[in-house]
């Protein structure tokens, strides 16, 4: 199947998403690496601990995936914040609007956050068919974003997030866990380019991502960016 766009609204959605899946994984990864159950109080634990400081993570993840999702000329955008005087002390909530572009894109953002931090708070994370019939349509039609950017933007966000809280709650843990890793890509590319879940159980880890991608050009959009996110991650780190 070829796709060459996907809806800007699912994009926010699938990455929104993708932020919770990553974030709870590296809290469990950080502290009890390969847990597979997960209990639901430990669910809620997760995110009660870290209630208050959760938009402030959320946002210092997307901000800068958001502005190159939605703006075109990144001079232009650095002047603008600045004629705003955007600072480290400008709110969260004033930093997704911007990065957001629009009132209906941001309204799609804190509407997906809500709804996964509320289905996180009864001790579960969201199920891939919950993401499918639920997620936020928007109301009103917005350019839709190229399907590279959009892979590339599901892949920054999920890694991001994960090597993030991973360094946080344990520093000296050297390497990010690649199952979790495979994980959390897989699903995410299944939220962002398909409509219902699908099955990708086999032995063979690449026919499971050229069976989410659709098609090769994905699959190397999609490989090309774990490969570069990861990279970038190590540099980072030294």
């Amino acid at each position: 199947m070829h796709i060459t766009t996907v809806s800007r609204h699912k994009v926010v959605a699938a990455m929104t998403r993708g932020f919770f899946q990553a974030f709870i994984s590296g809290s469990i990864d950080a502290t009890q690496p390969g847990k597979k159950n997960i209990t639901p109080l430990e669910y809620k634990k997760i995110i009660a601990d870290n209630y208050e400081r959760l938009s402030a993570y959320y946002v210092s993840v997307m901000f800068p995936i958001l502005i190159r999702l939605n703006y075109t000329d990144g001079e232009a955008v650095a002047e603008d914040m600045k004629r705003r005087k955007f600072s480290n002390s400008t709110s969260p909530k004033i930093l997704l609007r911007y990065a957001c572009g629009s009132k209906e894109l941001y309204e799609t953002a804190i509407k997906e956050y809500q709804q996964q931090v509320s289905i996180l708070l009864t001790g579960r994370l969201q199920t891939i068919t919950e993401f499918f019939e639920s997620y936020e349509r928007g109301a009103k039609d917005i350019q839709p974003v190229d399907v590279a950017l959009a892979i590339r933007s599901m892949v920054r966000t999920q890694m991001m997030t994960y090597s993030m809280v991973l360094r946080t709650i344990n520093p000296e843990l050297a390497t990010l866990h690649q199952a979790t890793v495979f994980r959390l890509m897989l699903y995410g590319t299944m939220a962002l380019l398909h409509n219902e879940p699908i099955s990708i159980e086999s032995d063979n880890l690449e026919i499971m991502f050229r069976r989410v991608a659709l098609n090769s050009d994905n699959f190397e959009v999609l490989m090309n960016e774990m490969n570069q996110a990861y990279e970038d991650l190590v540099r980072e780190q030294k």
